[in-house]
């Protein structure tokens, strides 16, 4: 069963439109990256994934060599996607 992990990277490194591309081309098994959000002028990022766990949403960012620094699972609610919340708090995420 798939799960959904919202992840922040708060600073990366030769964030560009580039790596943003690369990072949604990438395929993994299990593993889909559903959108992605940044600021490319503060180098930051936030990315909703799904993923049966959350050692493969690890590797993934490791393998690409993109720094996460939270994964928390989500849920997404509707077409939208501003309805995230994080499911450790029932609070809506980011």
């Amino acid at each position: 069963m798939s799960r959904r992990f919202l992840c922040e990277h708060q600073v990366v490194p030769d964030l560009d439109l580039r790596l943003i591309q690369t990072m949604h081309g990438a395929s993994r098994p299990g593993m889909n990256l559903l959108f992605s959000f940044s600021n490319l002028g503060e180098k930051c990022m936030y990315s909703v994934v799904e993923s049966p766990d959350r050692l493969t949403v690890e590797s993934f960012f490791s393998d690409l060599r993109i720094p996460c620094d939270s994964i928390m699972e989500v849920e997404v609610l509707g077409e939208g996607m501003g309805n995230v919340t994080d499911l450790r708090t029932g609070r809506k995420a980011a």
